[in-house]
């Protein structure tokens, strides 16, 4: 187990010092593209958006599990689990601020605070989520998992799983609103976020014990990724439905089910919606190896299917609206929408980055199963969490 560990750090390390050049890359363009206006949301985007669902799934099942029905087997991963949402939740922020090409003005969605926006309240549901997910953490480190299901530790993480849904929700209207033809995407929009938060932090829930963990807390987790791949597959063909019967809207479906996108929708629904919802429960029985591939899988198909949504509806919208439409051929000429695909989809730094995000999940979460308490009954022998 520890020369496992130590691969999955080295492997980690290597991948995030990719990650740190790539965001250098990002950060240090020579010249600003009309492309980074007229289609500000890239890979990066939804890897931070990835990131903060897998995040909050994690967390999300495991807190219900046992507030809600007291499972055991679930306490005694709870620590694992926990740390795997801190450390999923760390590259998702910040790749957020790498995003940010102007980083020294990030203080000012606190420092002038506008609660009409839905990106100001992230930044607000971003630190409490954090600060409840580390208090429960920290409170099963030092009291033991079976503090969780006491009266206090129950409280921490009713507090974490309401901040969470309210995160995974308003972060999912942020894209639906803002990133698209207006309104394109709002109606399901938070309800598709928080179903595919609970895919993927049952996915994420398979890797991360499946590298070391309870072998029923991993199985149930398989179990669910069926159950939640049946909610989000209904709820993308909603999706579709609702856009498809909306004139304005219907480009951007367009685009994304026959047109230039279907190339990654149709794919993401296969590997992120089909390979879960068939091989969930299958897999529930089977060995860490094979589980930990089909959620693998699950995790770039959902990746694949964020993304496509979020580029669907930003090429739609600079062919639907005619400012945008004036704007993108003045500035990138008539061939502007193969452009703006080309920025979307193949941006080395954006692409680099978000291969890098991963590396640096790796790291964390291998560097906190080496030197935190995290095993079940263990017990912290120097300073406040460490073995």
């Amino acid at each position: 187990m520890r020369r496992g560990l130590a691969a999955l750090g080295v492997v980690g390390l290597v991948l995030t010092l990719l990650y740190a050049y790539a965001v250098y890359r990002y950060q240090t363009l020579s010249e600003a593209s009309p492309l980074h206006a007229l289609v500000p949301w890239g890979l990066m985007v939804t890897g931070y958006i990835m990131f903060a669902f897998s995040s909050g799934g994690v967390f999300d099942s495991m807190a219900i599990r046992l507030v809600f029905y007291g499972e055991e087997h679930e306490a005694r991963a709870a620590r694992r689990l926990m740390w795997l949402a801190l450390a999923l939740l760390i590259p998702g922020v910040v790749t957020v601020f790498a995003d940010l090409l102007h980083v020294e003005h990030s203080p000012w969605i606190y420092l002038g605070f506008n609660p009409s926006s839905r990106m100001a309240w992230n930044g607000v549901l971003y630190v409490l989520y954090a600060v409840f997910l580390l208090a429960a953490l920290l409170y099963a480190i030092r009291r033991g998992d079976e503090a969780l299901l006491t009266r206090p530790g129950k409280a921490l993480l009713v507090c974490g799983l309401v901040t969470s849904l309210a995160l995974e929700y308003n972060l999912a209207m942020v894209y639906g609103v803002n990133a698209a033809v207006p309104g394109w995407l709002a109606a399901p929009a938070g309800i598709l976020g928080v179903a595919l938060a609970f895919l993927l932090g049952a996915a994420w829930t398979v890797i991360g014990l499946g590298i070391e963990g309870e072998e029923e807390a991993r199985r149930a987790a398989a179990r669910e990724m069926t159950l939640a791949a049946a909610a989000v597959g209904f709820l993308t063909l909603w999706t579709l439905i609702q856009e498809w019967s909306w004139g304005l809207a219907k480009p951007a479906e367009e685009i994304m089910v026959s047109g230039k996108l279907a190339v990654v929708f149709w794919p993401a629904v296969v590997l992120g919606i089909l390979v879960p919802l068939f091989t969930g429960y299958p897999l529930s029985r089977r060995g860490r190896v094979a589980g930990a591939v089909a959620a693998a899988i699950t995790v770039f198909g959902l990746f694949l299917l964020l993304h496509g949504i979020t580029a669907a509806g930003q090429v739609a919208r600079l062919e639907a609206l005619e400012t945008y439409n004036t704007l993108s051929i003045h500035a990138l000429g008539a061939g502007y929408v193969d452009e703006a695909l080309h920025e979307l989809l193949a941006s080395p730094p954006e692409l680099l980055a978000v291969v890098g995000e991963f590396g640096l999940w790796m790291l964390l979460y291998a560097a906190g199963l080496a030197v935190l308490a995290l095993r079940p009954g263990e017990k912290p022998r120097r300073l406040l969490v460490f073995r």
